[in-house]
């Protein structure tokens, strides 16, 4: 081989190492690069390193797989920012994707429905105004296209649950009078006829009111009311008179004899299903059916669900049947402790002579038997003897043994719980036939600790529990002529009934089994002398003593919460009728305006009736005060702070004003306003006590608002000195309906109390 030929080589050899070198460095700085999240860099550089070796396969191994996992990775992060309608930056990976694998196919169809994407979300958003605007055909026809080209859109699928509910609630809403219907009105009439009083009604409230044909036009009527509601009027007419109304829109009332016929002809009657989930369905069922004599219900015990079709009064007393029956179970946690303690003391202590001596004639030679002509020549040599052993006992046995059990259940109200803590023992039974066949069956008995507890949970945190206690232990193994093994079980067995407090433990001792055995062996004589005596005696003294000690502290994990006053006590009409308020005639008291506008307008009326003029009650909320004029120093009081409003309320911040000197804030609570309709809400208070005062608000959840009478806030305080007068003001109230709208609202005067001795 020529020098130029080696050199050639050499040049070949040295290339392809250094080409080897640049491959290997380009595929280490391609992984590291995409450890750093540097993908678009790290697979360009792995391709280089596969490119400029391509015999080297594990270089092009690593940058097919390299690349398909970043892909992968970017993919997922771009559809779920998609998903999440975060398009601009889904658009970004995409567009990252494509620049790594330019011919990835979910890249390419991604950005093509992002644009679908952008045109759903201005869609959705305009149908949202829609709905806003309560043009709930514009906002279907909005969401129709986005319904039909992705119709997993999630928010597409929100706002028609939303327009959807709302349209349920307007189709089974039922209608209302506007509120002059609840404005006091003055009545005097003598025998006057009752299309004449209910046409005057008409004439001065607005109020259109249609007779059926059925109605006579001969019926008369006495009545003399001063400043009661007219709503409460018209129902004693109606009442007196035998009718019945049904309410057609705001402002229209039809009234019709309230016979059978046409009760069912013009009643209504609505379907409500109730998802029962703590009481039994079937229980539930049948309190609706009892109380309120509902007829079509159905009940489905698989899904706990109930199905009642009846009217919409009805259906409204049973959603507070239910509301009050329906509560969680009460539960406890037992937390129990049992303790045996058993001491064993054992003295042995002696010398055991011999007891008996045996002697026998020695057999004959060969092992023959001794016969009676043997007898005649015996001796000393032909009798055996047989003598017991002497034995020496020194023996001391102390024990002491502790057998502890620490269980812990928890179980519901009035339910049975049992615990074993031991063993089952089998015990064989052999039984035979006459005809010889012979058969074997196993029992196994329970021996150890058994305890059986039934806890009663009542209203103040109390819980009554029902023990039972049976601790057995094997006291002897027995068998039997046949062989079969039997065991000898002693048993102690306690049963009692407590009532603990939360918390509060309670020990059960005194199951005690006492035992003191002494025996002794003396030789006759020897062993009754004096001292001497234990020489030719021995003495076992065994003492065992054990005691069963028994603890038991009960823990509430689930009270049992008192329902509301509002929800157990509820008016529901007469036997005839079920109504959510009794008939009477509720008491007005005008203002000093109302009173001077209707004075003003009463000479203007043929009839002495009087209607009262107030602001529109729908665009108003009123507050006040209730509590003690006068308490005593050092006892605390509560103050209640109640909200009326017609309009639907969704949430009200207020401040309160007091004399950090005479009074302490104790508590400051939520009423039950804004919790109706079992309403989730979210209440928050602060008490700033060195300029006294109290901020606080309370929003409701959810789309509707509160109304009607009930209770805002309860504020407890404690009276620290004495003083004739101190105020508890309310400074400020703003509520907020619904649609965030704020309210009107009038501050009540500052509440005057009395602090004395």
């Amino acid at each position: 081989m020529s020098n130029k030929m080696r050199i050639l080589i050499f040049l070949l050899i040295l290339f392809g190492l250094s080409a080897c070198s640049a491959s290997k460095q380009l595929n280490r700085s391609g992984l590291d690069l995409l450890s750093e999240g540097r993908y678009e860099e790290g697979v360009a550089k792995l391709e280089q390193a596969a490119k400029s070796d391509p015999s080297n396969l594990h270089y092009r191994a690593e940058f097919l797989n390299k690349r398909e996992e970043v892909v992968n990775r970017l993919l997922v992060s771009a559809d779920q920012a998609r998903a999440e309608e975060r398009l601009d930056e889904a658009g970004k990976i995409y567009r990252r994707v494509l620049a790594i694998s330019p011919n990835n196919v979910r890249a390419a169809s991604g950005l093509a429905e992002l644009a679908q994407d952008q045109r759903h979300r201005e869609l959705i958003n305009e149908a949202r105004v829609l709905f806003e605007k309560s043009d709930f055909d514009g906002a279907w026809g909005k969401l129709r296209t986005v319904a039909t080209e992705n119709p997993t859109n999630s928010r597409m699928m929100a706002l028609r649950r939303e327009i959807e509910e709302k349209e349920a609630q307007n189709l089974f809403a039922t209608p209302t009078l506007k509120s002059l219907y609840k404005k006091p009105v003055s009545l005097e009439f003598r025998d006057a006829n009752l299309m004449m009083v209910f046409d005057v009604l008409s004439r001065t409230s607005g109020i259109n009111f249609i007779f059926d044909k059925n109605v006579r036009s001969d019926l008369t009527t006495t009545l003399f009311v001063k400043k009661a509601s007219l709503e409460d009027v018209v129902d004693l007419l109606l009442t007196t008179n035998q009718l019945e109304k049904k309410l057609l829109n705001s402002n229209s009332v039809l009234i019709f004899p309230n016979s059978p016929d046409k009760v069912k002809e013009y009643q209504d009657l609505l379907v409500k299903s109730f998802y029962i989930e703590n009481a039994d369905v079937k229980q539930t069922a049948n309190l609706v059916k009892t109380l309120l004599k509902s007829r079509d219900i159905f009940v489905d015990e698989k899904l706990n669900l109930m199905i009642m079709r009846d009217t919409p009064e009805a259906i409204k007393l049973a959603e507070k049947l239910v509301v009050m029956h329906d509560l969680a179970e009460p539960e406890v946690m037992l937390e129990v402790e049992v303790l045996e303690v058993k001491r064993t003391r054992l003295l042995d202590l002696g010398i055991k002579y011999p007891e008996q001596l045996t002697l026998a004639p020695l057999a004959g030679a060969g092992g023959a038997a001794v016969t009676l002509n043997d007898l005649k020549t015996i001796n000393a040599s032909k009798i055996g003897a047989s003598l017991s052993p002497v034995s020496i006992n020194a023996k001391k046995d102390d024990s002491d043994v502790n057998l502890l059990a620490n269980p812990r259940i928890r179980t519901r109200n009035r339910e049975k719980a049992k615990i074993m803590i031991g063993d089952r023992v089998p015990v064989i039974t052999t039984t035979s036939t006459s005809t010889g066949f012979v058969s074997e069956s196993v029992q196994y008995v329970d021996v150890g600790l058994k305890l059986e507890v039934e806890p009663n949970i009542y209203l103040k945190d109390d819980v009554a529990i029902k023990i039972s206690l049976e601790v057995s232990s094997i006291v002897n193994q027995i068998t039997s002529k046949n062989g079969s093994q039997t065991y000898q079980i002693g048993s102690r067995n306690a049963s009692t009934v407590l009532r603990l407090r939360d918390g509060e433990t309670q020990v059960l001792a005194g199951l005690i089994n006492d035992e003191d055995r002494s025996t002794a062996n003396k030789v006759p004589g020897m062993g009754d002398l004096p001292v001497l005596g234990r020489l030719f005696s021995t003495h076992r003294d065994d003492k065992q003593k054990t005691e069963i000690v028994l603890s038991i502290t009960p823990h509430i994990i689930r009270r049992l919460e008192r329902p509301d006053a509002i929800a157990s006590e509820f008016w529901s009409g007469s036997e005839v009728n079920l109504r959510a308020s009794p008939l009477s005639l509720r008491q007005w008291k005008p203002s000093e305006a109302e009173a001077t506008e209707r004075g003003r307008n009463s000479g203007n009326l043929i009839h002495p009736v009087e209607i009262s003029k107030v602001p529109d009650a729908a665009t108003e909320a009123g507050l006040s005060w209730q509590g003690p004029k006068e308490v005593k120093r050092g006892e605390s009081f509560q103050l209640i702070l109640n909200l009326a409003a017609n309009g639907g309320l969704r949430s009200l911040p207020f401040q309160v004003a007091y004399d950090p000197a005479v009074l302490k804030v104790v508590e400051v609570a939520e009423g039950d306003f804004f919790k109706q309709d079992n309403a989730q809400t979210s209440f928050a208070s602060n008490v700033d006590v060195d300029s006294g005062k109290i901020f606080a608000g309370v929003t409701r959840s959810g789309k509707d608002g509160a109304t009607g009478e009930r209770t805002l806030s309860k504020i407890t305080f404690k009276a620290m000195v004495d003083t004739p007068r101190t105020e508890v003001k309310l400074l400020a109230a703003t509520p907020v309906g619904v649609g965030n709208k704020v309210l009107n609202s009038g501050l009540p005067d500052a509440y005057v109390i009395t602090i004395g001795q």
